[in-house]
């Protein structure tokens, strides 16, 4: 079991920032240094990514894997950038097969939509490094570090947003995110999760991550939870199931949304943090 004393998690990109030596950015990217294996989840929207990397002294060219949370362009568009900072022949890239959808939002006051996918053809990625290997199942990246695969709709409170939408042809349909995953980690602590948007929603995910890694205690959980557009009953079931799970820490970004992260804050009054661009988490962990 992956002992937490070698482990450092740094958030490296995310919409607000923790430290005046980086940038904030719509987007989220966060390296996980274990004992000798390094791991990145999302790459942010762009090349702020490498710049910050640089600020905070992180070594991206130490990268083994990148894992995609899903194919949104805000956790992909500093691809090109990171590949060519990690400047290696192959760089494996775990993703799910639908990551390379033609995505797109839909705004309801406008009546529009926007491309909302990865901003690089594959081909490109590919010249710069990058080998894509698409599953739909769990990736273990080491015995007790996986990436999530394809996160099951198990509760009665979360779905995907009615906003996100997939182009076929000259038709919309609605994107059913079956690309969404995370990165899981078992500690002796208990399991962490991170998160990249949690579109199938945080709790599904949680839920997810305790069958795979055959472990109830959930020590961590950051990232985006995409609570931002969530409807209150949807809020309030999840504030009850983070209780019953009895999760030690609670650290959120991104599509969080401030309304529902002061929220959260108050709920979880102690246990609560704000997982910004130059967060560095180091074990046994505390606030300062």
């Amino acid at each position: 079991m992956l002992q937490t004393k070698d482990l450092r998690i740094t958030t490296i990109i995310d919409n607000s920032t923790a430290d005046s030596r980086v940038l904030g950015e719509w987007g989220l990217s966060v390296l996980v240094e274990a004992g000798s294996n390094t791991f990145l989840l999302d790459t942010g929207t762009s090349e702020a990514t490498v710049r910050n990397a640089d600020s905070l002294h992180l070594d991206l060219r130490k990268i083994e894997a990148i894992v995609l949370s899903h194919g949104h362009y805000d956790h992909t568009g500093g691809l090109q950038s990171v590949l060519q900072r990690i400047g290696r022949d192959e760089v494996r890239i775990i993703a799910h097969p639908a990551v390379l959808d033609s995505k797109y939002g839909y705004n309801s006051k406008k009546k529009t939509y926007h491309y909302a996918g990865i901003p690089y053809r594959q081909d490109l990625l590919e010249d710069l490094g990058g080998r894509f290997e698409f599953q739909r199942e769990p990736v273990w990246l080491t015995e007790d570090i996986a990436a999530s695969g394809e996160e099951p709709l198990s509760t009665d409170f979360e779905s995907v947003a009615d906003n996100l939408c997939l182009k076929q042809k000259d038709r919309f349909v609605q994107d059913p995110m079956a690309d969404d995953q995370s990165l899981y980690i078992r500690t002796e602590l208990g399991l962490i999760v991170i998160l990249g948007c949690a579109h199938r929603g945080m709790i599904n995910i949680i839920t997810h991550a305790r069958r795979l890694m055959d472990t109830e205690r959930v020590y961590m959980v950051i990232g985006g939870t995409h609570l931002s557009r969530a409807s209150e009953q949807q809020i309030d079931k999840t504030i009850r199931a983070l209780r019953e799970m009895d999760i030690h820490w609670l650290g959120v970004s991104h599509c969080t949304g401030l309304e529902v992260s002061a929220r959260l804050a108050v709920e979880f009054a102690g246990k609560f943090f704000f997982n910004s661009s130059g967060t560095v988490i180091q074990f046994p962990y505390s606030q300062t």
